[in-house]
């Protein structure tokens, strides 16, 4: 993480070891970026995203850490059922699981990517296509990260 950065100040007590205070730098998207701190699939590691970043951090050593593949975060979604947790931007999405990132979808919107449901096997978003200038919607199944529509699907 960047150091002399504003940020979201995070406690954090794992089970069993100390707690630890953590400072993850806050996104590029302003106070209009989301700030959220989620548990994983992988029950050893959180994630915390700071108006708009993203950090996977090991609960019981704070030095282990990664960035989220996703720049910025839109929108996030644990989803427990599926073993996973689905990070929009602004285009794609992308899911982690315990082993880590699990799939990533191609460039599903031109921009403005929203999340409207979650069934138990898919996700389902919507986008404003430029071409047809109307709203159109597109379906990725959870297991896997085979999309069905969007603007390359």
């Amino acid at each position: 993480m960047a150091g002399g950065q504003d940020g979201l100040l995070v406690r954090v007590t794992p089970e069993g070891g100390e707690p630890w205070l953590g400072m993850f730098a806050f996104g590029r998207l302003g106070k209009a970026g989301i700030s959220r701190v989620l548990s994983m699939p992988d029950p050893e590691r959180v994630c915390v995203v700071a108006r708009g970043a993203g950090y996977v951090v090991a609960s019981q050593d704070p030095r282990s850490w990664e960035t989220v593949n996703a720049v910025p975060i839109t929108e996030v979604r644990a989803l427990p059922s599926a073993g996973i947790v689905v990070f929009a931007n602004f285009t794609e999405l992308v899911a982690y699981g315990a082993e880590g990132l699990r799939w990533r979808t191609k460039r599903l919107a031109w921009d403005g990517l929203k999340i409207v449901e979650v069934t138990e096997r898919s996700l389902i978003g919507e986008y404003w296509d430029i071409r047809d200038e109307a709203m159109q919607r597109f379906e990725v199944d959870l297991a896997t990260g085979a999309q069905r529509g969007g603007v390359e699907g």
